[in-house]
């Protein structure tokens, strides 16, 4: 099992500081974040004003491998057109790594007011469309699961719908823990569903209606969750949570203690197995 960090995880701080902390923490590999912002929602928001180069060139120096591109994405501000679906900076990112990633996660298409099929019929062509031409820059092209949002029509919230959509048009799957968790979705029901689709994997805890809590420190089963997955399959896991604790926001946290949580974490994840070996 190979464990990468979301980036993302340390949006508040800056870009070089959230590599720094990855490494000295003994990660090997990043899922990239890329900045993506909608009214609001926000995320990545440590690259908003970071030229493209410059993020690869930090990316260089700190050793790290670049194991998946997250789009971040999704929100369609015409429900009838992909225009916005893909984020913009995408295409300069995979041209200036150097190397192709893994895979690169998308999310399905949300889109305001309450849509029916017929409009899901229609726009999932259109993604797929706009989705073809980044089946060969990586070597697996995934949709996470996304939880609902009031006011938006989300497609492919169960699992049975996403997995069927996911064989129809040869895509594989990245389940997000945290986001099963937030509706309602029995975690390793879902794995046991999409267990042939799921390449890799957003890892976080949840707890109250607290989404991606630090692994361990939430209520999910999370050791019972890897041990569904196909060892054959699923790859990669990617840590994309908070590195609060009880007691301590992460904004609270200086370098050492964020540093110490990931160290924490990592031992966490990798006494967990993926298929229970």
């Amino acid at each position: 099992m190979r464990i990468a960090v979301a980036t993302a995880n340390f949006y508040f701080i800056p870009f070089e500081e959230t590599l720094e902390i990855i490494a000295s923490a003994g990660f090997q590999n990043i899922e990239l974040d890329l900045f993506w912002a909608w009214n609001q929602w926000n995320m990545a928001q440590h690259l908003r004003d970071v030229p493209v180069s410059q993020a690869i060139q930090a990316i260089n120096r700190s050793g790290l491998t670049v194991t998946s591109i997250h789009d971040g994405g999704g929100v369609l501000t015409d429900c009838n057109t992909t225009t916005d679906y893909i984020n913009p900076n995408l295409d300069a990112y995979l041209d200036q790594l150097g190397y192709a990633p893994e895979y690169i996660v998308f999310h399905p298409p949300h889109a305001e007011g309450n849509l029916d099929g017929d409009w899901w019929q229609y726009i999932s062509g259109e993604i797929l469309h706009a989705l073809e031409p980044y089946r060969t820059c990586c070597s697996h092209l995934t949709l996470e699961n996304m939880p609902l949002f009031e006011g938006f029509t989300v497609p492919l919230t169960t699992p049975e719908e996403l997995y069927a959509f996911a064989c129809e048009n040869k895509l594989r799957i990245n389940v997000d823990t945290t986001h099963y968790a937030q509706i309602g979705v029995n975690l390793l029901e879902a794995a046991r569903i999409l267990k042939d689709k799921i390449h890799s994997v957003h890892l976080s805890d949840y707890i109250a209606g607290r989404a991606h809590v630090l692994v361990g420190e939430g209520e999910l089963d999370l050791p019972g969750f890897m041990a569904r997955l196909d060892p054959e399959i699923s790859s990669v896991v990617t840590l994309e949570c908070s590195v609060s604790s009880v007691n301590k926001s992460d904004r609270e946290m200086n370098h050492g203690e964020m540093v110490e949580r990931m160290n924490l974490l990592r031992a966490r994840v990798e006494n967990l197995s993926i298929g229970g070996s």
